[in-house]
């Protein structure tokens, strides 16, 4: 057996991870300069990870396990209320969420072309333990609709920290409390599920052209190997070809058949799956908004459709942490205590319905408070000092584009991460993520699933947990 309190054993391991993430594909590209641009050259890192697993209460993480069915069926209950969510969301100001709801309006309006929904989604939670309280809580960051990321690499930190732990014998590391992340598997065999809905289905096609699932991506993307595992993956065990295609090539190559069909390069789409698309930034211009709607009116089956994608949307999950709103989509008694539990204080910011009271305290202790935009991705939110200067200094069309959210305070722990090929070690928190996978066929509900876990890891003074955006590292955990 050995133990960690050696400082050369604790490189000898980290040099061995580094070795096996190479070997493994865990990896991403790393950012390029204008040279490497211009020069069209793409280097290659390891994704940052924990050295070895991080602790979690085994209470805390079955809780959020049984979360994940209940969400799933939020999400779908609330996308088939349209005037909910265009009541709710029609005073945020920004462009980005106008655009997405005209999209909704319009795809209503003519009817949906294809009544099968496919849901990847990460319902994000912290544990919230402040030094007044002894029992750890376990409260909801966030609930991610559109392009949920790291299902694959995620996995892979699973089997890496289980190598480690074996092949240097880590007394101090129990297996049998190390659970099986299956989070790439889950989310394949989920894709390969609905593109035989609608390859067999009632949406059948009587195209002879290739069925293929188009994955949407980001022009300059670095998570790729995340997005290529499963591209792999659907063609070896299941014989699906997956191609991946940014909004411009989408607006520049595809094309609707009289019937509904997306036809692109001489494929039909079975599935449009967003890893793209949830941000501001995607969109350089009216031809991606036009790819967006042209894929939206087609008969492929969206992941996430466009309802899906609005109910992410922070005012959302602002508004139904409303206990009588809550009761309205959800009727199983046992499913609203545990999501009521797992809500933190959450606040409109919007100018009908503003909390002056709450506003005022966030400006007095915005050490306490977080600000949140309604769109994904690592980076917008708003902290500490900042939270009080916005508050004063915004319109309030603007903060209409905010919620305000209780802080979460998590107590930090010591652990080793790797970056760039350099062991540190921090003062961390980390940030559970609960992959949920969901068929809908109209009104039925086919399957609703938990699909795996993502732990990210960060330092304590660090505000965000993008991995992707540079805030955190994914990890693994052993249960206690």
């Amino acid at each position: 057996m050995t133990t960690l309190n050696n400082f050369s054993k604790l490189h000898e391991i980290t040099e061995q991870a580094i070795d096996w993430a190479f070997l493994n594909g865990l990896t991403m590209v790393k950012a390029r300069s204008e040279d490497d641009i211009k020069n069209n050259i793409t280097n290659i890192q390891h994704l940052p990870f924990s050295l070895l697993p991080s602790k979690m209460p085994k209470i805390l993480y079955q809780q959020a396990l049984h979360l994940a069915k209940d969400f799933n069926m939020l999400v779908h209950n609330l996308s088939r209320d349209f005037n909910f969510i265009q009541n709710t969301l029609k005073n945020v100001q920004d462009e980005f969420t106008q655009n997405l709801l005209n999209i909704h309006r319009i795809v209503t309006a003519e009817g949906i072309k294809q009544n099968v929904s496919l849901g990847i989604f990460r319902s994000d939670y912290m544990i919230h333990q402040p030094n007044d309280i002894d029992t750890p809580l376990l409260y909801q960051v966030e609930l991610n609709t559109i392009s949920s990321s790291f299902g694959s690499l995620s996995s892979k930190v699973f089997e890496l920290h289980k190598y480690l732990i074996e092949y240097n014998q880590l007394e101090e590391y129990d297996l049998k409390s190390h659970p099986e992340n299956k989070s790439l598997d889950l989310i394949v065999h989920h894709l390969a599920r609905a593109f035989d809905f609608y390859t067999n289905g009632s949406s059948r096609s009587t195209t002879n052209n290739t069925k293929v699932i188009m994955m949407i991506v980001q022009k300059c993307e670095r998570n790729i190997f995340d997005q290529k595992w499963i591209q792999l993956k659907l063609l070896n065990d299941h014989r699906i070809k997956l191609i991946r295609k940014t909004l411009r090539e989408v607006y520049d190559n595809a094309k609707l058949t009289e019937s509904g069909q997306l036809i692109i390069d001489g494929q039909e789409v079975v599935i449009s799956y967003y890893r793209a698309g949830y941000t501001p930034n995607d969109y350089y211009g009216k031809e991606e908004w036009d790819a967006r709607l042209l894929i939206e009116k087609s008969k492929s089956i969206k992941c996430p459709t466009i309802a899906h994608h609005l109910v992410g949307a922070k005012k959302i999950q602002q508004a139904i942490a409303n206990d009588s709103l809550l009761e309205k989509y959800i009727k199983d008694p046992e499913a609203l205590k545990r999501m009521k539990a797992s809500f933190t204080g959450l606040y409109s910011l919007s100018k009908e319905d503003i909390d002056i009271e709450v506003v005022k305290k966030a400006i007095e202790n915005p050490h306490l408070y977080v600000m949140k935009p309604q769109r994904e991705g690592g980076g917008n939110n708003i902290y500490n000092g900042k939270v009080a200067e916005s508050l004063r200094t915004m319109t309030r069309d603007e903060l209409s584009s905010y919620i305000l959210m209780d802080k979460i305070v998590s107590k930090p722990y010591k652990a080793n991460i790797i970056k760039d090929r350099e062991l540190i070690e921090i003062d961390a928190l980390y940030e559970l993520g609960i992959f949920g996978l969901f068929i809908s066929e109209g009104d039925e509900i086919r399957y609703n699933e938990e699909g795996g876990v993502l732990l990210r890891t960060k330092n304590s003074s660090s505000d965000e947990g993008g991995v992707a955006a540079g805030f955190a590292v994914v990890d693994s955990f052993v249960l206690f």
